[in-house]
């Protein structure tokens, strides 16, 4: 039976045939032949009714009375301009429902525009009630509103009314007399009972929650003697059993309801005669640890986790003996080592301690007990989140006991801060920080107040003694010792508090910790300069200068000095902090040492003589000592009488100086010449102004001999381009003469150096070279002129530079000048040199503000500039995008001031530069157009989208694919600028992809940014503790707000299954289950699992080379905040988009000075990383020959391959690669393979035959 039903389905299947199919390009029709699937989905949603009609007489007599207006006619909706105008026009549907005037519902009746269910109910409710109140001539008092909300409450079945209905009634009850609750308190509270039990199963968490907060406001305004009653008791506990329901929202509200009622209740405010706990509370408790026994900490402890949340908030009201045994009930639910149980008994423990108990509830004994028992749960060092929990309830349970006993709570001290002082050694920063954050904040809070106590202790106890706060301090020490290495700058910050609090009183306890810090800061690349500064800065300035030097000298005589000075860094510290010290240490101490320092200082005439033959004759030292001349040199200026000194033996150095940089070295990489140069600069500043006159002649002389060589003249002018700001104006002539001679010289470096005398001769400040300029500008024009044509391609930088300085000095319009270099300017922006582009630029900006300083119409200035420069459009393609550049620049600079009409003549320009043939014309277009959008807000770049648009997607086919990339950004800047609706609907279909693909990439970028700044911020160590309401209005006002959110949407449910993960460290001892410390070894985070510590500012995230060397790279533009709008972000376009626009240009590393070296490229650096530090060698993997990897298959003896063990089987394997799906390479990738096909066809033929035989 079963092989002819097998053959009865082949059968079928063989003569079944294809099928109706598709017609090629039609399976997406939008009008099929076969719609059977549609006439049944048309079926479900338009069906016809098949009871009786709505539509009767009665519901069109109704309808036509709401038609009827007061007058009888009938009201059409089409009625005239005046009739509308003068009609009421701000009816709505919830008109009628606004009539009630007590200012008790003034939250509902902002309901109106809301399109919730509930709310709607909720008006409608109270617009029912209040007609009532109004028809039965009621005054709309709050006791009025209560009792027709109770009548309501009594004769309404539909849960969605008694939500509205309740929810009205826990509004009023807060102002509805305390007398008539009351008197009517059983009856109430019976109703709201009997509606309780009925719907505590029920769908509606609002009407739950209404009633909760309604009993608890009735229970809460009742006398005291009320709460000895079994029926009051019977409906609190009503209440306390909703305080572990299921549903979130409910128990919230019975959890704020319990709250109001134990720190709330009205004879709980009475000031004085109010009894010092709840008569609730008690029972409260005993509930409390009834639900927790019962549910312990194992399995799905959720009841558990409820009621210490609900302990977290209350604790603070119960009895002593209430919180006595609470407490034991939490630490012994905690020994389950339950993750989530642990942390919510944290939680409820801070509670307690942050919330300021009364000593009728807490005292100091509990206090400390608590704090003893704590150490037997005291977390993994490197378990996170409880550490920092377990830390933050021992900082506040220390805090109030120091208020209830300061002397209890010093004996507790030292041992939290040897804790704190291990949790240091963690792997998790984040343990280190909270733990650093706990010592301070102890020292602070408890150490701080008692410190005329325990100065008084320290100084009455006897040497040797161990008070406690020798015991901290001795904790903090081990902290300095190498195995603290990683956390030093964390110890140092608790010392500098230490200083901070107990330094003024018992300054003689600290001095070996000084030392000890002291001490740190000589090691070897100590991470933690700033920190230790800090320390040591707070040592001085509270255990004063006197105490740290006792225990740090400065080590400074004047007489047998280390002349390192290893402890100078001490003096800038003492000066920043000293304050309110003694004045006699200071003339006993530092006074002489500045006299005997002083009267060294004045032999500078017995060590002239050396300096001079050390810097002429010891090539090691010469650097050096010429680092210290100059430093002499600049200190001297600041006393004129040392300075006179000082240039008195001008005469002996300079010609030193002068001959050591005139002399060609032997090795061409000498870098002492720079040291040379320098120091003549500063010596030729204080020298007499004679002496300088002398030398500059000599120069000149020198620069006429015979025989000189090229490397000595290109010498003597870095000397006379030093000396030209210090000489007399007839020597100014004499330069300018000389190196006018050398202009059109064939030697370029010679040519760039008397350029860059002419810059500084038309840019100096001194008063001979303002004369000279004054009397010679004109001629000074006519030389920079004729020498264009041959000034070389490493002199246009300075001779740029000097074109700047002439046209800030020309007083009046010289047009022709203008028109003479603005060709010059707009050529150079395409210079390779990137200081000679730099400089195009400036000259530019320049010109255009010296055309507007000479017209006083600013407008019509600029436009006659831009007309200038816009010339270089009709000329080669080089000298169009040359234009472009300038125009770009100029652009940018005069945005503000440029008019609406030469905007709209530049933009119709670039438009028509963008449609061109030629790519160089093109992309300096691009460029503009990107500084274009980045200088303008969208209202003035609006007028020219479309036109801006119409011409970015007419681009030539071969310009549009070469910058696709640039044209993207462009498109993306449109987007960001005008929205990415109006861009898509301006653009033809050809490039709505791209824009598409733009917004998903920006919208991408938005969430990766939004992500990464949470991320980035730091979370507060103490986020899962919320603060305490303050008063009552407070603690009632949390309740105004539920209902409003009601209606929201839910947020994401949180991963639970991860929160309730947990995992167990492992040794080599058998664990005890059953010891209280047990809890050590259950871990909330999973072990070597490293986080990233979390901090405020954004991490620099540089890379480095394998020698530890920095990477640093330009920022991208995702990385700047969205909305920025800023000069530095439009100046980073500007700069990007010049750069691109003129080329890829090769940046070469040159020397710092452009005096010293020519134009040509150095060779490239030799240096390799060797040593220790950054200067580690770098091992370097060789490159091996090509790995064939069929060799390790191959037999030795015999021919094929052979099978290895732990190896695949010997056969080619291929690497998936995504490229050989491109159809362009589709021949390519096929003919790669043929042979390997061939070989594996020849295969499977032999081993069929092998197989058959």
């Amino acid at each position: 039976m079963g092989s002819r039903k097998i053959q009865q389905k082949l059968v079928s299947k063989q003569k079944k045939g294809k099928g109706k199919r598709w017609k090629k390009g039609q399976s997406s029709s939008s009008n099929p032949d076969i719609k059977t699937y549609r006439e049944a989905a048309k079926n479900r949603f338009f069906q016809t009714s098949k009871g009786e009609s709505s539509l009767t007489i009665d519901a069109l007599a109704k309808h036509d009375e709401q038609q009827i207006d007061k007058d009888g006619d009938v009201s059409f909706k089409a009625e005239s301009d005046v009739v509308s105008a003068a009609g009421k026009t701000f009816n709505t549907w919830a008109t009628n429902w606004t009539e009630c005037t007590n200012t008790t519902f003034g939250r509902v009746h902002r309901y109106w525009a809301s399109n919730s269910a509930f709310h709607k109910e909720v008006l409608a409710v109270l617009a029912a009630v209040t007609e009532v109140i109004k028809t039965q001539g009621g005054s709309e008092s709050e006791t009025e509103y209560f009792a027709a909300l109770m009548t309501a409450l009594e004769t309404t079945d539909s849960e969605e009314s008694l939500a509205a209905v309740t929810y009205l009634l826990s509004l009023v009850l807060k102002r509805v007399p305390a007398q008539v609750l009351k008197s009517r308190f059983s009856e109430i509270a019976k109703q709201f009972l009997d509606v309780l039990v009925k719907h505590s199963e029920g769908q509606s968490t609002a009407l739950l929650k209404s009633l909760l907060l309604c009993l608890a406001l009735l229970l809460r305004v009742q006398e005291q003697a009320t709460w000895s009653n079994s029926s009051t008791q019977r409906v609190y506990q009503g209440l306390l059993a909703f305080t572990v329901h299921r549903k979130p929202k409910v128990r919230k509200a019975a959890h704020q309801g319990v709250n109001i009622i134990l720190r709330g209740g009205t004879f709980m405010t009475q000031g004085e005669t109010a009894p010092p706990y709840h008569p609730a509370g008690s029972m409260t408790a005993k509930f409390c640890i009834q639900v927790i026994e019962q549910c312990g900490g194992s399995g799905e402890s959720s009841d558990t986790l409820h009621i210490l949340t609900l302990l977290k908030d209350i604790m603070g009201t119960f009895s002593l003996n209430s919180v006595k045994a609470v407490c034991e009930t939490i630490l012994r639910v905690m020994t389950l080592s339950n993750v989530m149980v642990t942390s919510c008994g944290m939680k409820a423990l801070f509670g307690l301690f942050s919330g300021t108990p009364k000593p009728t509830t807490l005292n100091a004994e509990l206090n400390a007990q608590i704090i003893t028992a704590l150490y037997d749960y005291q977390p993994s060092d490197n378990d996170v989140q409880p550490m920092k929990a377990w830390l933050a309830v021992m900082e506040a349970a220390h805090k109030n006991l120091a208020r209830l006993d300061e002397k209890l709570c010093r004996s507790h001290l030292p041992r939290v801060f040897s804790i704190c002082m291990t949790c240091l050694l963690s792997e998790r920063m984040e343990v280190a920080c909270s733990a650093t954050k706990t010592m301070k904040e102890l020292l602070k809070a408890c150490l701080a107040p008692a410190m005329d106590g325990i100065s008084v202790l320290v100084t009455s106890a006897p040497s040797g003694a161990n008070t406690p706060l020798h015991k901290i301090i001795k904790a903090l020490e081990t902290g300095l010792g190498y195995q603290f290495h990683a956390a030093w700058g964390l110890v140092l910050q608790v010392f500098a508090v230490l200083f901070e609090v107990a330094g003024k009183e018992c300054p003689l306890l600290f001095k070996k910790s000084v030392l000890s810090i002291a001490n740190l800061r000589d090691s070897p690349r100590f991470p933690y300069k700033a920190e230790l500064d800090h320390a040591i800065g707070a040592a001085v300035k509270y255990l004063g200068p006197r105490h740290v030097l006792e225990a740090v000298p400065l080590n400074i005589t004047g007489d047998d000095d280390d002349y390192t000075f290893p402890r100078s860094w001490l003096i800038p510290v003492i000066r920043d902090n000293v304050g309110n010290t003694e004045l006699g240490f200071f003339t006993t101490y530092f006074l002489p040492l500045a006299a005997k320092l002083k009267k060294r200082c004045k032999s500078f005439k017995g060590i002239c003589k050396i300096l001079g033959s050390a810097i002429s004759e010891r090539e090691d030292l010469r650097v050096e000592v010429m680092s210290g001349l100059r430093k002499l040199i600049n200190k001297s200026k600041e006393d004129e009488e040392c300075k006179k000194e000082v240039a008195r033996f001008a005469k002996n150095f300079l010609p030193i100086l002068f001959n050591l940089f005139t002399t060609e070295p032997e090795n061409t990489k000498d870098t002492t010449r720079l040291a040379v140069l320098e120091t003549t600069k500063c010596y030729l500043h204080i020298a007499d102004t004679a002496l300088v006159n002398t030398y500059c002649d000599k120069c000149k002389e020198k620069f006429h001999e015979e025989g000189i060589s090229s490397f000595k003249r290109q010498a003597l002018l870095d000397l006379l381009l030093v000396m030209l700001p210090l000489v007399e104006e007839m020597r100014v002539k004499e330069i300018f003469q000389l190196v006018t001679q050398f202009l059109s010289d064939t030697d370029k470096t010679l040519q760039k150096k008397c350029y860059r005398v002419l810059e500084d001769l038309c840019g100096s400040p001194s008063p001979a070279c303002q004369g000279f300029l004054t009397q010679n500008l004109p001629g000074i024009q006519g030389v920079l002129l004729n020498s264009l044509s041959s000034s070389s391609p490493s002199s246009k930088a300075p001779r740029l530079r000097c074109l700047i300085n002439i046209f800030k000095l020309l007083p009046e319009e010289q047009k022709d000048f203008l028109l003479a270099v603005v060709p010059e300017a707009i050529l150079c922006t395409k210079e390779i040199g990137e200081k000679a582009r730099s400089a195009s630029y400036l000259l530019l900006v320049e010109m255009g503000r010296a055309k507007i300083r000479w017209n006083k119409d600013e407008n019509g200035a600029l436009e006659d500039y831009f007309q200038m420069v816009m010339a270089g459009l009709g000329g080669s393609p080089q000298m169009v995008s040359s234009t472009l550049l300038a125009l770009t620049r100029i652009l940018y600079e005069f945005k503000a001031s440029i008019s609406s009409s030469l905007l709209e003549t530049i933009v119709e320009n670039l438009c028509i530069l963008l449609t061109s043939k030629t790519r160089e014309v093109v992309k300096a277009a691009l460029g503009f157009m990107k500084v274009l959008l980045s200088a303008y807000p969208d209202t003035v770049l609006a007028p020219h989208l479309k036109q801006i648009m119409s011409s970015l997607v007419s681009q030539k086919e071969d310009c549009k694919h070469h910058f696709r990339f640039k044209a993207k950004e462009i498109y993306a800047k449109l987007i960001k600028k005008f929205g990415y609706e109006t861009i898509f609907g301006l653009s033809p279909p050809s490039i709505h992809k791209v824009l598409v693909n733009i917004k998903k990439t920006q919208e991408r970028a938005k969430k990766k940014k939004k992500e990464k700044e949470e991320e980035s911020e730091e979370e507060s160590d103490q986020e899962h503790f919320k603060s305490q309401p303050e008063s009552m209005d407070e603690l009632l006002r949390d309740t105004d707000s539920e209902e409003e959110g009601e209606t929201k949407g839910a947020g994401k449910p949180r991963d639970r299954t991860q929160a309730k993960l947990a995992w167990l460290q492992e040794g080599g001892d058998i664990m005890d289950f059953l010891d209280p410390s047990a809890s050590k070894k259950v871990l909330a985070t999973k072990p070597g699992e490293k986080r990233e510590q979390k901090t405020k500012k954004k991490e620099a995230e540089f890379k480095t080379a394998p020698d530890g060397r920095l990477i640093i790279t330009e920022s991208s533009d995702e990385e700047e905040p969205e909305k920025m709008a800023g000069d530095d972000e439009e100046l980073d376009d500007l700069l990007n988009a010049i750069e691109q626009g003129a080329g890829n240009v090769k940046k070469t590393k040159k020397r710092k000075v452009e005096d010293l070296g020519s134009d040509e490229e150095g060779p490239a650096p030799k240096y390799k990383a060797g040593g220790g530090g950054i200067h580690r060698p770098i091992v370097k993997a060789k490159r091996s020959a090509p790995h064939d990897p069929a060799s390790e298959y191959r037999a030795k003896k015999a021919g094929g391959d052979i099978k290895k063990t732990g190896k695949p089987d010997p056969y080619v394997y291929l690497p998936l690669n995504f490229q050989a799906l491109n159809k362009r390479k589709k021949a390519k990738m096929t003919g790669r393979f043929t042979n390997l096909v061939k070989g594996a066809k020849k295969g499977a033929k032999k081993g069929a035959k092998k197989k058959k035989m």
